[in-house]
């Protein structure tokens, strides 16, 4: 044998003994990661199994694997591209298209999903994986008799299946089937006495219809079965805080903290049960750590500024630092030239501290650049009275007074910052999320922060109660009682990635629905930008009327402006002082033909006052300061005014993902 022969024997030896070295390192990668996935560690899994397709490119378990964990991350297009790898490798597995139709599911590719599921039962009748697809497209269709239907396809082909039977009575309970849950839960429980999920899902379940002590034997059940499954000890958290046992809770909190600091929304809760203790200043510390993990929960910095616009006194040196968060979040807003959330982020910061005359500057400066100049003197004058240090705005205030002269203010000899505009009282209550929400008590913080931010509105007078869930008749009556002109109910569901808030408006003299709005939000900020759309729509949905302030001759003012919607050449009515109601039904006004005075026609229109002429109706001038105008509407104006009482759902958003299937997904 010659040199070369010999040579080329040991190249090719070498590569035989790298290659069996490779794939022996390769399945063990195979069954590191497995162990991972298995223990939902999905980053870590993947980063084994990246690791054994680089060894092993062909390894087609391995690229099913990592499209499986990418998957439980949301990354469905990164899994279906290591799919079609795998698919060159693994012919005719249901799992690989069945995986394929839950990514098109996550994309929200419905057609494709349907299609891919309903390929696979063509091959393989008795697949109970497509069957479970195809029940998660009739839920997001809101078909959940045919989900139902899915399930007891899959239940007579596999009748001793945990996942089947907690699905149908997940399913059953959604479909008021009572009788129906128990029965699939004792057969679950009777099959599966080992499995922690069982009594998971049986204490979600009892959880729901509000059997707490039934619902914390079911979870401690689970905990004692898998010690280490951290969803259990945060559902008995959650049980613990609805039963009030709030020192339980901050001992479970503390074990929790013990296990991983960062545990999920382990601190909120912990600044709850505090809260309730009436220990504010331990429930502070507590929110601030929570933030300093997850600075992007809003509900648990909407909880923090709840608690410190009611305990803390404004000159509280804490309340500049939790009012940079808002500030941070403005000048972003401002640099993308956003200039309603900016202004918004501004309110929030002046709300927690008041006295930062920085802010009410930047604030100011919006309010100049949306072209209120008046506003924004308003804003130099009360900060030059606050900060008199800040004499770099003595010119600019004394060049808009010269500026600013001749308007109406001056004319009337008005400052329009003192006038009562105040139009409406609207009581503020909430109910729990019939689904459920990540955050224990997000529908009273939700009530809470959205009553807050209607504060920077002169024209409506909010009165909170949000001490409990209420249902319509207790609201109702408060609101006869308390004669608020309207009271809303205020709801909120939420997952991890989305938010959806629902607010229902009704007369508080009939009790009758004025008007019901739904806003969905997802992505960064989902929380604050559901809330700013919300208040939009209520205020912007109100009926609005002026009032005349003074008159000379035929001449009068009212204290409405361009801010207001009034321009010049408009046509308002007069009605006599206490004759204007509410309507019985829609957001609209009443008032009765007779108690008509005459017109008003605008012939000024300010930023926060306007001036009019006044002409009468009939032989006698009744018209007085104190009176009160309503709008003149032509036909389209009707016609679109007419819309602002029906339910609104933004156009191009979607409906959140229903909570059904976050718990269907859960069951593995």
């Amino acid at each position: 044998m010659n040199k070369k022969r010999i040579g080329l024997f040991a190249v090719v030896f070498t590569l035989l003994i790298s290659s069996v070295f490779a794939k022996s390192d390769a399945a063990a990668g195979f069954s590191a990661g497995k162990k991972l996935q298995q223990q939902e560690d999905w980053y870590g899994a993947i980063e084994q199994y990246l690791e054994v397709v680089r060894l092993n490119p062909s390894y087609g378990d391995a690229w099913f694997a990592l499209a499986e964990c990418s998957y439980e991350t949301g990354e469905y297009e990164l899994a279906l591209s290591y799919i079609e790898k795998a698919e060159a490798f693994l012919k005719n597995k249901p799992e690989i298209q069945n995986l394929s139709g839950f990514c098109y599911i996550g994309l929200g590719n419905t057609e494709a999903a349907q299609k891919t599921f309903e390929q696979v039962l063509k091959k393989f009748p008795n697949n109970v994986e497509a069957r479970f697809g195809l029940a998660e497209l009739d839920i997001l269709s809101g078909r959940i008799n045919g989900a139902e239907k899915q399930y007891l396809s899959a239940f007579q082909r596999q009748n001793r299946n945990c996942r089947i039977l907690l699905s149908l009575a997940l399913v059953s309970e959604e479909l008021g089937k009572k009788e129906a849950v128990k029965e699939y839960l004792n057969q679950a429980m009777r099959y599966f006495s080992g499995n922690p999920e069982v009594y998971y899902f049986a204490a979600y379940l009892a959880k729901k219809e509000n059997q707490l002590k039934d619902a914390e034997e079911y979870i401690q059940t689970a905990i004692q079965l898998n010690p280490d499954y951290d969803l259990s000890y945060k559902m008995l958290s959650d049980i613990l805080f609805e039963q009030g046992n709030y020192e339980e809770v901050l001992k479970l909190c503390k074990f929790r903290t013990k296990r991983n600091r960062n545990a999920e929304n382990v601190w909120y809760l912990k600044g709850l049960a505090l809260t309730e203790l009436g220990r504010i200043e331990e429930a502070f510390t507590a929110y601030e750590t929570g933030l300093s993990i997850e600075p992007q929960d809003e509900v648990m910095r909407s909880a923090l500024e709840l608690l410190a616009v009611k305990y803390t006194d404004i000159e509280d040196v804490r309340r500049s630092k939790w009012a940079d968060y808002h500030i941070k979040k403005a000048a972003e807003y401002s640099e993308k030239y956003y200039s309603v959330q900016a202004a918004y982020e501004y309110q929030r910061a002046l709300r927690l501290n008041p006295l930062d005359s920085n802010v009410r500057l930047a604030y100011a400066n919006i309010l100049l650049s949306d072209g209120y100049p008046e506003a924004y003197l308003s804003n130099l004058l009360f900060i030059q009275s606050q900060d008199t240090d800040l004499n770099k705005l003595a010119d600019t205030v004394e060049s808009y007074s010269s500026l600013l002269y001749d308007t109406l203010p001056k004319k009337w000899d008005t400052d329009p910052f003192y006038l009562d505009k105040s139009r409406w009282r609207i009581g503020f209550f909430y109910q729990k999320s019939e689904t459920g929400v990540i955050h224990p008590d997000c529908e009273e913080i939700t009530s809470g922060i959205f009553a807050d931010i209607f504060s920077v509105s002169s024209a409506v007078k909010i009165e909170l109660n949000n001490k409990k869930p209420v249902s319509f008749t207790e609201a109702f009556s408060k609101a006869r009682a308390e004669k608020y002109d309207y009271f809303c109910i205020v709801k909120a569901d939420e997952n991890e990635r989305e938010v959806t808030l629902y607010c229902d408006m009704y007369s508080g003299r009939t009790g009758n629905l004025a008007a019901n709005w739904q806003v969905y939000r997802t992505g960064n900020n989902r929380y604050s930008g559901a809330l700013q759309k919300m208040r939009s729509n209520v205020l912007s949905s109100l009926p609005y009327y002026a009032v005349i302030k003074q008159r000379k001759g035929t001449a009068a003012l009212i204290d409405a402006g361009r801010m207001n919607g009034v321009k010049t050449g408009q046509v308002w009515t007069i009605i006599e002082k206490g004759a204007l109601k509410t309507a019985d039904k829609g957001l609209a006004l009443a008032w009765q033909e007779d108690k008509v005075l005459g017109s008003f026609t605008v012939t000024a229109a300010g930023e926060e006052i306007s001036e009019g002429e006044i002409k009468q109706k009939g032989f006698y001038d009744r018209v007085n300061a104190g009176d009160v105008l309503v709008l003149q509407l032509n036909d389209s104006e009707q016609k679109k005014d007419s819309v602002k009482s029906d339910s609104v759902q933004e156009p191009g958003t979607k409906r959140q993902e229903p909570y059904l299937l976050r718990m269907l997904r859960l069951i593995r």
